[in-house]
């Protein structure tokens, strides 16, 4: 009996072992910021300290196939549930397909700001910010397939939403009506192996009926190029969304970041955005900015210094935000 029982042991035990070496695996990681906030006189600040907790959950596998399958689940400050998640499949020659529930790190909303910043973009902090590329076709609820390698350097993706802009929707539910219809985006990038440090791309995206009155489509389209020397790197971007019937916003951002050394960072960047309005002046906001961030290990000491005029498109409206953060990751 004793004998059939380690023979019995021994055979779960292998099977087991076998089981580990091909299940997925799951790993936790964390940050925690400490930041104190000022802003403009005409502010109520209250109180400038202010903490963030992010917890994330990371995972992946590999199918008997070759295939590999990842997830990603982002707790919110809160710690009441998820503040955004991903799943992709990767299928090896035939690229990858990814859902994205809000993590933004897809089409058209992982290109919004491309031009290097040692900490923060020149509208953070502002009550309405630089009109950025992602800004029409929501990243909640979105399909996107990144395309195999047509050539070195070159990375593409197509993004369907099926309702653009509602809340995440769990499973075995469904959004609702909502008022826009659906939403399309292409981006590519490229980074020539013939010219190390240059970088460019670009994207565009419509939304059906996603107007102000919902009655027409909503476009936009951007185009970037950042370029690193050494210690420094410089970069320019342009976006376009035109909501149609109403009002065509048109940015430009651009700016510099420089390593002072391995530890040191420091950037400048300059943003506008104007307002074409179709009945009214036009008005351009303008937002400038300055960074600064010092990491040492797992922790980093940031600072930004930012101002907005006509902020919102609206004249005479101006903002301004400084910002000390103490982050730490895990």
């Amino acid at each position: 009996m004793n004998k059939m029982k380690k023979i019995g042991l021994s055979a779960l035990a292998g099977t087991l072992a076998s089981l580990s070496a091909t299940a997925g695996e799951m790993s936790v990681s964390g940050t925690a910021e400490l930041t104190y906030v000022q802003r403009n006189s005409d502010e109520v600040t209250g109180n400038p300290l202010g903490q963030k907790k992010n917890v994330s959950f990371a995972g992946s596998g590999e199918l008997d196939n070759g295939w590999t399958v990842s997830i990603l689940h982002v707790m919110n400050d809160a710690m009441s549930g998820m503040s955004s998640s991903s799943m992709t499949v990767g299928m090896g020659a035939l690229g990858s397909i990814s859902y994205d529930s809000g993590t933004g790190g897809y089409g058209l909303n992982a290109i919004d700001n491309k031009v290097p910043i040692a900490f923060e973009e020149a509208d953070y902090g502002m009550a309405t910010g630089i009109i950025d590329a992602g800004s029409v076709v929501s990243s909640t609820g979105s399909l996107h397939w990144k395309t195999p390698e047509v050539m070195p350097g070159l990375a593409m993706q197509v993004g369907y939403t099926p309702r653009n802009g509602q809340a995440a929707v769990a499973d075995g539910g469904s959004g609702g009506e909502g008022g826009d219809g659906r939403g399309y985006e292409f981006t590519a990038t490229f980074s020539p192996e013939m010219v190390p440090g240059l970088s460019v791309g670009g994207g565009f995206g419509e939304v059906e009926d996603g107007g102000t009155t919902h009655g027409k489509d909503r476009e936009e389209q951007t185009l970037y190029a950042t370029y690193a020397f050494g210690p420094l790197s410089v970069g320019y971007q342009w976006t376009e969304d035109d909501d149609n019937g109403s009002t065509v916003y048109t940015s430009d951002v651009y700016g510099a970041s420089f390593n002072v050394n391995d530890v040191f960072s420091v950037s400048y960047q300059y943003g506008e955005s104007e307002y074409d309005n179709s009945s009214g002046a036009d008005v351009t906001a303008e937002f400038e900015g300055i960074s600064a961030a010092y990491n040492i290990g797992p922790m980093a000491i940031k600072f930004t210094h930012n101002e907005g005029k006509s902020i919102g498109g609206t004249s005479g409206v101006n903002d301004e935000n400084r910002e000390l953060n103490l982050s730490m990751s895990f």
